[in-house]
């Protein structure tokens, strides 16, 4: 199964966001994109489901994402958003629920089948507590899991994920980490944006350092995500550190 982009350029109004990408990215790999703000991220991977328009090709699995039927793609590619939040207040059990409906027949009730994946998807955030609880009462953190947990009951082919780590503290950014490492070691693709580096050091295979819209490296994580590239994105020296075998990527003054 292969995903890639090539020559791809996103422009949003005046601003190329996007500027001539060109990548392909590794099932059952975690590949984790890293850069400055408005380094042209969260462009990339909305071009990678669908959701701007684009010069270039979106290429999954030999044939261009623009001739993908609508419902495939919301089988085989389950996206995260850095903000999204539901249009109306409902229980966290249904919103989990609807990472369903791509596996479903428009208006048929859930199935045995879609049960289990609610509750394997409820289990594996630590959301089963807050089955019943509606989203309103929920806090930020919490929140966030649940829109995970909505991801993974799709089990889709492809988890693509915007900052995941947001508004989660560390023990449970550490789980969700181990989440999509388990998923992509499960055979899935997984893709996510990342602002903690030392966190793309551990789980990511394959690491994109983005700058300004273009890609100014990409590969296995122990090739692209060195103190030269980082410096190159960020514009400040960084040092990598090992601790058995813990990375860190820290900041120098």
């Amino acid at each position: 199964m292969t995903f890639s982009v090539h020559n791809l350029s996103v422009t949003l109004g005046k601003s190329l966001a996007v500027d001539g990408a060109t990548v392909t990215f590794r099932h059952g790999k975690v590949t984790a994109i890293i850069g400055p703000n408005g380094a042209g991220k969260t462009s990339l991977i909305r071009a990678l489901v669908g959701l701007v328009t684009h010069s270039g090709s979106v290429v999954l699995d030999g044939h261009a994402l623009s001739t993908i039927p609508v419902s495939e793609k919301a089988r085989r590619i389950g996206y995260l958003p850095q903000n999204g939040s539901p249009a109306w207040n409902v229980s966290v059990r249904e919103l989990v629920g609807l990472g369903r409906l791509p596996h479903r027949n428009r208006f048929a009730a859930l199935n045995t089948g879609d049960h289990a994946a609610i509750d394997d998807a409820l289990h594996a955030t630590d959301t089963v507590h807050l089955a019943d609880r509606t989203i309103d009462t929920l806090s930020g953190g919490e929140q966030a899991r649940v829109k995970i947990a909505r991801v993974l009951a799709g089990n889709p082919e492809w988890l693509i994920a915007d900052e995941p780590l947001t508004n989660l503290d560390p023990p449970h950014q550490r789980d969700v980490l181990a989440l999509f490492r388990a998923a992509a070691d499960a055979g899935q693709g997984v893709i996510i944006i990342l602002h903690q580096l030392s966190a793309a050091a551990r789980i990511a295979d394959d690491v994109i350092v983005m700058k300004a819209g273009r890609i100014i490296a990409a590969g296995p994580t122990d090739q692209t995500l060195t103190p030269e590239a980082l410096e190159d994105a960020f514009g400040m020296a960084f040092e990598r550190v090992a601790h058995g075998k813990q990375v860190a990527i820290l900041p120098l003054a």
